[in-house]
């Protein structure tokens, strides 16, 4: 039995956190034996333990990303006894091997090298500026960290990987530690159903943070460009919580489509939202992958996201849904007046979709592959 000390940088709900929780799950108990380290309580940090990880609890500050904050300027003052603590970890518990899940934090590769103790890092982030900003090192700098105190460097898109190497000199022998897994769905064909039909509308979908990188409001914009019979067929459910709350229902009553867009908060349980999708839309300018993409593939729905380092991956244009440049409206709004008006391409590329995601975004297969690097390395 191998002990793994896993680094998660939150524990509260997003991609990563996701990802990681997926990995959790899947993982095999009877080879591994996972130890979470988390900043503080929270929702993901149950999930790990309902998983049957021992869970442990110590405040490790961002390098990057973070939103300044007491919290923050406190705990980075300890930093000193974070990685001393760590490297206690790691010594009383056998670890076997330390998996920081990030690129925002940098005790774990310094606990794991003072102990002697493998390392892999897996980012989730896409490595550009400004999407990296706030941080205390350049990305070169933190690049060139993580690879040289890592056995391995995984990554969850071959274009992220892509971002990350131009850090790098060319040929640089540090490149041959890279690898990518790809991201997985949550779900299985045993948790998707097809909620019943209350309205004769197509339901379209946006799920996610309400920030400026996910950028909610040129599907509004999009919205407001299309014919108003189509706009009569349509209903927008935008699902989530963040920043741009407010400047989300300004847009949507300016654009004079409240009766089209409805905003919903947060669902812990997204799958009924799933199972009454019809169209998934994403609209990031920057993502590194694009979990809600694969997760609404495997409810059997087409999808419509902007064109970037994840989504470029995920979606094949023309066959699971359509790809749109960054910031381009009429294209966003094009894109959805063919799914909607059309209900054979809607049905066709929903299900080229799903068969997609069952093949490459499969939770049990991608997580088997971790374990052969975890294996390997450990």
């Amino acid at each position: 039995m191998k002990r793994i000390l896993f680094l998660a940088h939150s524990p509260l709900r997003g991609g990563a956190e996701y990802c990681l929780d997926t990995t959790l799950r899947f993982l095999d108990k009877n080879k591994f034996e996972p130890v979470v380290c988390f900043s503080d309580e929270g929702p993901m940090a149950d999930s790990a333990r309902k998983s049957g990880a021992e869970v442990v609890i110590l405040p490790l500050p961002w390098w990057m990303l973070y939103e300044p904050s007491w919290w923050e300027w406190k705990n980075r003052a300890r930093i000193p006894y974070a990685i001393w603590r760590l490297m206690q970890i790691i010594r009383s518990r056998k670890i076997d091997l330390v998996y920081t899940n990030t690129l925002t934090l940098f005790e774990g590769a310094l606990a794991a090298r003072w102990t002697k103790t493998p390392h892999i890092t897996h980012i989730h982030e896409v490595a550009t500026d400004p999407f990296m900003r706030p941080r205390w090192f350049s990305l070169d700098f933190s690049i060139r960290f993580f690879y040289k105190n890592s056995d391995l460097v995984i990554f969850e898109s071959q274009p992220s990987l892509e971002c990350a190497k131009a850090y790098l000199p060319p040929e640089s022998p540090l490149c041959a530690k890279s690898a990518v897994v790809s991201n997985s769905s949550r779900f299985s064909l045993q948790d998707v159903f097809r909620a019943p039909r209350t309205s004769s509308k197509v339901e379209v979908l946006w799920v996610g943070r309400f920030s400026a990188r996910k950028n909610p409001e040129l599907l509004v914009r999009a919205t407001a460009q299309l014919s108003a019979e189509t706009r009569e067929r349509l209903h927008v459910r935008f699902v989530g919580e963040g920043p741009l709350e407010a400047d989300l229902r300004e847009a949507i009553q300016n654009a004079q489509l409240e009766e089209t867009c409805e905003i919903v908060p947060f669902q812990e349980d997204v799958r009924p939202l799933l199972a009454s999708c019809d169209i998934l839309v994403l609209t990031s300018h920057e993502e590194s992958f694009g979990l809600v993409l694969v997760e609404a593939g495997m409810f059997g729905a087409p999808v419509v996201a902007v064109r970037s380092q994840g989504p470029a991956e995920i979606v094949l244009s023309g066959e699971t849904g359509f790809l749109v440049p960054p910031g381009d409206v009429p294209a966003l709004a094009e894109s959805l007046e063919a799914l909607v008006t059309n209900d054979e391409l809607r049905s066709a590329m929903g299900a080229a979709n799903q068969r997609r995601v069952l093949e490459l975004y499969n939770p049990e297969q991608n997580t088997r592959q971790l374990e052969s690097y975890i294996d390997r390395f450990s």
